[in-house]
């Protein structure tokens, strides 16, 4: 269990991060959320998909990375990262943003203390003997509130092609060395329906920017055949 701490000058002044060693907390994560900021260099690499969030009718995107449940084809066996792209929700380990209880519209940094790149004896420093955040930290959380600006926008994202009916589901079924494998519960963005919606539907999301992580999206699933190859490597 991660034991997220709100980030402190005082609880924290010997707090250091170390770099990531490996990504052994990955191994068995078969899907990593994405932001459409993300989508292009991504999609280069891994299939973009959309899944429904549970019990609500909203959608959050994914980088898909295994063909199966529970198992990462991007992981080595000494737990290294085989991948091309590592998506950015990962990089801000072990720092977190965190909603204030008064104001939703405030945000502030918390800190997994349980993570492996904590420590107090090498890394680099988050704060300065006087207290004040040390260069490194403030890019840190600069980086971090971009990343929450990011999801704000794929939130904006999903809700407009949501809206628009453009997301149907689909069911993603691969056979590999006589083995199928199911990925299920996945929505894509509808080509057809795409190609048939009003101009002034399509201005709206030209507008918004919306159109070329659509299009990032579409030409990601050409990445199946990048998972079914590993798939096939693993399985020899």
């Amino acid at each position: 269990m991660a034991n997220f701490q709100p980030l402190h000058k005082n609880t924290h002044a010997n707090t250091k991060l170390k770099q990531a060693s490996n990504v052994e907390d990955l191994r068995n994560q078969h899907a990593l959320g994405v932001v459409v900021q993300e989508f292009a260099v991504a999609g280069a690499n891994y299939p973009i998909a959309f899944v429904k969030e549970e019990g609500k009718e909203s959608y959050f995107p994914v980088a898909i990375l295994g063909l199966e449940q529970n198992k990462n084809l991007f992981v080595s066996e000494e737990g290294k990262w085989q991948g091309m792209y590592m998506p950015a929700r990962y990089t801000h380990k072990p720092l977190s943003v965190i909603p204030n209880k008064d104001d939703p519209n405030l945000f502030g940094i918390a800190i997994n203390m349980d993570s492996e790149v904590v420590s107090e004896e090498e890394g680099e420093a988050l704060f300065t003997e006087a207290g004040e955040e040390t260069e490194y930290l403030e890019k840190r959380k600069q980086s971090l509130m971009t990343y929450v600006e990011n999801e704000q926008i794929t939130k904006a994202f999903l809700e407009a092609v949501a809206e628009m009916g453009l997301l149907h589901q689909q069911n993603i079924s691969v056979k590999v060395r006589e083995k199928e494998y199911n990925l299920n519960g996945l929505y894509l963005v509808d080509e057809k329906k795409l190609n048939e919606l009003s101009d002034e539907d399509f201005l709206k999301l030209r507008s918004r920017g919306f159109l070329g992580p659509i299009f990032a999206h579409l030409s990601s699933m050409h990445q199946v055949t990048a998972l079914i190859q590993k798939q096939a490597q693993v399985s020899e």
